[in-house]
């Protein structure tokens, strides 16, 4: 958009959930922030984050925007801008209460999302829009990430695999015996590997954020005992994720935010899917090799398949035979042995 725009006024609108993968990017003028109401950290009330929304609405207004594009949908709130609107057809709307601008989707289900956004783009004469994607890590807390690691022993000039291990939905997560097993055997066939352990922290039985912290300390009990180099990173917020991430050269976790961050940072790596479409999310512009079980459920995934999983991630990463741009490799299709050198 910027490159075919230079001169272009350009604005996003995020939640403060998101808003850090947005910070810094150099193709942005201004972001808005849309504070959620379920959100427990925005230090607002209902009835404060209710009157600070229809304080931005306000302030959209005024700035009078020629075109709003709906990435995500969102026509009865763009409406009260009274913007030109580029989106897809919402799906429960009448014709009268669509965009004005309509972007044809053939096979919403079967499209990557960085598709969906392109074609957004195409509609406003943006030919190219497929990446690659741009992640800023904010330098400062960048820095003093590196440094906290540094102090706990972590080498900079050592290779590190960031091991993320939370999910919000059951149905995407790992369990922890799973981690604790492929983290002892990785390190026994790779002992140069460091690995950092993120989580998102908070009890399990949170009903809104629900976090693992419990998962966390039984993954670093097993990791002391044997002598692994496991480093606790606990990220609160997007930014701590991507300050974290960035100091890895691999990453291994399920489908969600932190694996987008890692693939927007061009970290290869080895991904779980459970019942979500991989068709739709997975990791976009890196190598990568996922896991999807028939079931659909990430904790029927075998620590043999993650440990031939990630092989053939860097044994195909060595020989150049990984595609970015193909579609997803599931486990059915990866070797059925592990190589001759790994211990079992």
């Amino acid at each position: 958009m910027r490159q075919r725009y230079p001169q272009a006024y350009i604005a996003v609108l995020a939640s403060s959930y998101n808003v850090d993968a947005i910070r810094n990017n150099p193709d942005v003028d201004e972001i808005f922030i849309f504070l959620k109401r379920q959100q427990k950290d925005t230090g607002y009330g209902i009835l404060a984050t209710l009157w600070r929304r229809w304080q931005l609405l306000l302030t959209l207004r005024q700035i009078g925007f020629d075109t709003v594009v709906l990435a995500n949908g969102g026509w009865r709130y763009a409406r009260q801008l009274g913007s030109r609107m580029v989106g897809f057809r919402e799906r429960d709307n009448p014709d009268h209460r669509q965009p004005q601008v309509i972007v044809p989707l053939a096979d919403p289900r079967g499209t990557h999302e960085v598709r969906k956004m392109a074609a957004l783009g195409a509609a406003l004469d943006v030919t190219d829009a497929l990446g690659p994607q741009v992640l800023v890590p904010d330098q400062e807390l960048q820095e003093r990430t590196r440094a906290a690691l540094s102090a706990g022993g972590w080498r900079a000039d050592k290779p590190t695999l960031a091991v993320h291990i939370s999910s919000r939905r059951p149905q995407q997560r790992w369990p922890e015996a799973q981690f604790s097993a492929f983290l002892a055997l990785l390190h026994a066939a790779e002992p140069e590997f460091q690995f950092l352990l993120l989580w998102s922290p908070g009890s399990a039985n949170d009903p809104m954020h629900p976090g693992d912290d419990d998962k966390a300390t039984a993954i670093q009990v097993n990791c002391r005992a044997q002598g692994i180099p496991l480093f606790p990173m606990p990220t609160r917020r997007v930014a701590e994720l991507v300050a974290a991430c960035s100091c890895a050269q691999r990453f291994i976790g399920s489908d969600g935010g932190a694996m987008h961050v890692a693939a927007a940072l061009g970290l290869p790596m080895v991904c779980f899917f459970g019942d979500s479409s991989a068709a739709e999310w997975h990791p976009w512009g890196v190598p990568y090799v996922m896991l999807q079980p028939k079931s659909q459920r990430v904790d029927s995934l075998t620590v043999e398949e993650a440990l031939s999983a990630w092989a053939r991630l860097n044994t195909s990463l060595m020989q150049g035979t990984i595609s970015q741009g193909k579609p997803p490799l599931r486990f059915q299709e990866l070797p059925g042995q592990l190589p001759s050198n790994w211990p079992v």
